[in-house]
């Protein structure tokens, strides 16, 4: 929301504005988890609060008013001009700055964007109450950019004129698909373009187990041999697990397959309102069930376990009461863009004040709302995008609703928008976690009222990846699980974000990767000390997984055994279910 003054004939210092980037500090969450405790809903009881507050002490208001004022003054006379942040695209054309009318409108808008964010730091002396209020304030006033407006876009006017008003036709259907789909924000994809099961999610296999929770399947084998200990893929909870098996030539799952290992992948149920019982002992449960019939399937004592951002911290508590009760069930560990050290994550996202778990006035209260509060797949959707939302919402906004034209067909984005929800024992007991942050203590976890040990004492070598740009779980937070499972963990970073990290073929060729087999006591000083490689990660993977996989055996002619007959084809019945 900041911008750039300058004033002539000299150059003014950047923005008064203390909140730090925001595209470095709102995205900064652990995973989806952590926004459970933020509801769109909250924002009006942000704005109530605001306004009582202003009523109170409107001596901010007037500061905030006046600054507005002498801004444009100073616009109006020529002594100072705004700039918008670099990289801002909204006003990238042309007429914002050589037509006097839209440059108007822009200066007036950068002027009023910094006036709401000055007002935002200065709102109230309680600095989460300032954090919601900034939060609030970003969206109002990324919402009524000029630029979101037909009447104040230069590039949707000149449109409409050389169609003579087709675009915004056009535009109209693209809206009213959306409302009639019930789309929280303005679609990203065309889904059309895609099924999943036809040419995505398309990797053979067999259902070999369908619980209340969630489905295992069995790739089919593409060796003559496999290595003896299979994979398991633990998923993130709350998202599809076919970012894994995306598209022929794109799917890590082919790729492991092909290079014979048996993968087997938790395809977890998107949960209904009745399912709100499901905790994080549930799915500590789901995955220990899911460990014994692969083991039992390939008549084996252990897994080489993947565990997957939110599901991190989960399948690594169940490995610790696994060591604690001296019972090996895992013999190595790749853990996926997962931070383990909450605290590790060292810029708290603006969404994280509008839960006050210590707060002295209603803890009680407090508790038993977070206990009630699941979260839908349309709620996460329009969450994720209210952190980026120029970039998310906005920008959708204008290039399908103004612009007229139809959102591209990408198989990621497509992915992204099949989204699943999170049960409300799971939002209470993930929220609980990241606050109480119980990892970096001894002892401090339990699972089945066993304390868990040192991470470090496990029993086994994992393989920890983390992605250099990635804005959800910020790499130095998960260089910071590395530490925490110990010498034994081989850190690898990416050089993409999140899911590109993992969506990262062979064929990839502005790919590379990061590798050092010291854990020095810094993030940076890994990074300083590392080895830079071109290409994907995959190769390399494939090489520490092989080495820890036991010696090669006949590949399994089916899928399942007799106590877990194959139900059906891969990608089975619950990755299609929508709620």
């Amino acid at each position: 929301m900041s911008t750039q003054t300058t004033r002539t004939p000299r150059r003014a210092k950047r923005g008064d504005l203390a909140a730090p980037s925001e595209d470095r500090v709102v995205d900064n969450v652990l995973g989806q988890q952590v926004m459970g405790d933020f509801h769109p809903s909250d924002l009006f009881g942000t704005a109530g609060s605001m306004a009582a507050g202003a009523l109170r002490q409107p001596a901010g208001v007037l500061r905030a008013s006046l600054g507005f004022a002498g801004e444009l003054a100073l616009l109006a006379a020529g002594e100072a001009h705004l700039e918008p942040q670099p990289g801002d695209r909204r006003f990238s054309d042309p007429s914002w700055t050589d037509n006097a009318v839209f440059a108007g409108l822009l200066q007036s808008y950068l002027a009023l964007s910094n006036s709401l964010a000055r007002f935002a730091n200065t709102s109230s002396t309680d600095v989460r109450q300032s954090e919601r209020n900034r939060f609030l304030l970003n969206q109002i006033s990324d919402a009524i950019a000029p630029s979101n407006f037909i009447w104040s876009n230069p590039a949707a006017l000149r449109k409409a004129r050389d169609t003579r008003g087709l675009n915004l036709l056009r535009g109209g259907r693209n809206l009213l698909d959306d409302i009639r789909r019930r789309r929280p924000i303005p679609s990203q994809v065309d889904g059309s373009a895609f099924r999943v099961g036809g040419n995505l999610a398309c990797t053979p296999g067999s259902v070999v187990v369908r619980t209340e929770m969630f489905e295992l399947i069995q790739y089919t084998a593409t060796t003559p041999k496999v290595h003896k200990t299979p994979i398991l893929i633990v998923p993130s909870i709350v998202n599809k697990f076919y970012v894994f098996d995306l598209a022929p030539g794109r799917s890590i799952i082919e790729y492991f397959v092909a290079h014979g290992f048996t993968v087997f992948m938790m395809a977890w149920r998107n949960p209904r309102k009745c399912h709100d019982r499901w905790g994080m002992a549930d799915y500590q449960d789901a995955i220990d069930a899911a460990i014994d019939a692969a083991c039992a399937i390939r008549d084996v004592d252990t897994v080489n376990m993947w565990a997957v951002c939110g599901a991190g911290p989960v399948a690594v508590s169940l490995a610790g009461y696994h060591a604690a009760i001296n019972q090996r069930k895992i013999n190595s560990l790749l853990l996926v863009v997962s931070p383990l050290d909450t605290q590790a994550m060292s810029d708290a996202p603006a969404i994280g004040a509008f839960i006050d778990r210590d707060s002295p006035a209603a803890p009680e209260a407090v508790q038993k709302a977070l206990r009630k509060r699941r979260v839908s797949a349309r709620e996460f959707t329009l969450l994720f995008a209210m952190l980026r939302a120029n970039e998310l919402i906005w920008n959708y906004w204008v290039n399908n609703y103004l612009m007229g034209n139809s959102p591209t067909a990408f198989d990621v984005l497509y992915w992204n928008d099949d989204g699943t929800g999170m049960t409300a024992q799971f939002n209470y007991d993930f929220s609980e976690f990241v606050h109480q942050n119980p990892f970096v203590t001894t002892g401090a976890m339990r699972v089945r009222g066993t304390p868990i040990a040192d991470l470090s004492d496990l029993g086994f070598d994992s393989y920890v990846l983390g992605a250099k740009t990635d804005h959800l779980c910020i790499w130095q937070g998960v260089y910071r699980s590395a530490q925490l499972l110990g010498p034994r963990s081989q850190f690898v970073l990416g050089n993409s974000g999140h899911i590109q990290t993992i969506v990262c073929p062979p064929t990839n060729a502005k790919a590379s990767f990061n590798t050092n087999d010291e854990l020095p006591p810094t993030a940076e000083e890994w990074l300083a000390g590392s080895q830079r490689s071109s290409g994907t990660w995959w190769p390399h993977c494939v090489k520490w997984t092989d080495t820890r996989s036991g010696p090669l055996v006949k590949a399994p002619a089916t899928q399942g055994d007799s106590a877990h007959p194959a139900l059906g084809d891969a990608p089975g019945k619950y990755v299609h279910e929508r709620i």
